[in-house]
């Protein structure tokens, strides 16, 4: 599969262990603004000068290729996937989706109307905190549950996300969150009501601060509180209690504890969770990519099955917006 990477600095070094290791991925193809960034992964991918592209306004998404790789931030997102779309090439990208959701119902809508396959990179999915969290929720071990709680503590200045923007928090940071609560619970959510505000030392533009309850298809519900704190403990993976009728989960400082007992602290080789090892995640995102570009079913991480993630957000926006429920269809 011959990809071309578009966004090669920042976030997008972090794919290159997924598209170095991965069997049958080759880079044929850079795509940057930034000339520096643009070089030096030219230089790490030993890809030519005439195979990368400095400028929007050369047509990238023309070279023989199969795939995009898509990594700068969400407001290019748009333009950029209907081009790639449009050149005949399936898209592994980032979330969110965009920077709106009318525009991520379009690239959805525009890659069915193509027989293409789009991807969101949701790859915290697979983190074993998570994974273990999904099979309690699912398995019966929890019985009926009733609710969830997940708690998102980020450091004093709030989620600030890649550029300025109205929703930092909910759009770019809080996807992943309400992503990991389809994941773990198996279900869509189907309503929401949410307060979204600064704390008092919190400047600069931006809301960074929220407070959500979701109605899930299944019933559950779950409250989402996601704050900037003062304190040293922050928690990317969340702290979460889930209560069913048969047990209890909670996870505090990405320990998981069941029933009150101790249960899963760390990687299999003894490493931290606070370490997310973003290029493993990232690599078994790359393996569901190729597996779907040859046949496989659709995952849960398809452009069409993720806008279920983004309804929530952009839910939670209006909910806080217009101090009224909404539903998410």
């Amino acid at each position: 599969m011959r990809i071309i990477q578009v966004g090669v600095g920042g976030f997008g070094k972090s794919w290159r262990p997924a598209l170095t290791t991965t069997p049958g991925v080759e880079v044929a193809a850079l795509v940057d603004i930034d000339p520096d960034n643009l070089k030096e992964a030219a230089g790490f991918f030993g890809v030519p000068e005439k195979c990368c592209f400095a400028s929007d306004s050369l047509p990238w998404e023309r070279f023989e290729a199969d795939a995009v790789v898509h990594s700068t931030p969400q407001n290019f997102r748009y333009a950029h996937i209907m081009r790639a779309l449009g050149a005949g090439k399936d898209v592994l990208m980032v979330k969110p989706m965009s920077d709106r959701f009318e525009t991520a119902v379009e690239m959805a809508g525009e890659a069915a109307r193509l027989g293409r396959k789009l991807v969101v990179a949701q790859q915290m999915r697979w983190h074993p905190l998570i994974l273990q969290l999904r099979e309690w929720a699912q398995s019966g071990a929890l019985g009926e549950i009733g609710y969830v709680h997940l708690d998102f503590f980020y450091s004093k200045e709030g989620y600030q996300g890649s550029y300025p923007q109205d929703y930092p928090l909910l759009v770019q940071g809080s996807i992943h969150h309400f992503d990991f609560l389809r994941w773990v619970l198996g279900s869509d959510a189907r309503r929401v009501w949410a307060e979204n505000f600064n704390p008092t030392w919190i400047t600069g533009h931006g809301v960074r601060a929220a407070y959500a309850v979701f109605e899930m298809a299944n019933g559950v519900r779950a409250c989402y509180r996601s704050v900037p704190s003062q304190s040293d403990h922050h928690s990317w993976l969340c702290d979460w209690r889930i209560e069913g009728s048969k047990g209890l989960v909670e996870s505090r400082d990405c320990r998981l504890y069941l029933n009150g007992e101790e249960a899963l602290s760390c990687w299999e080789d003894g490493d931290s969770f606070n370490n997310r090892r973003l290029p493993q995640l990232q690599k078994v995102v790359m393996e569901q990519f190729m597996a779907y570009r040859s046949g496989g079913k659709e995952p849960g991480i398809s452009g069409r099955n993720n806008l279920n993630s983004l309804a929530m957000s952009f839910g939670a926006i209006r909910a806080g917006e217009t101090g009224q429920r909404q539903e998410l269809g």
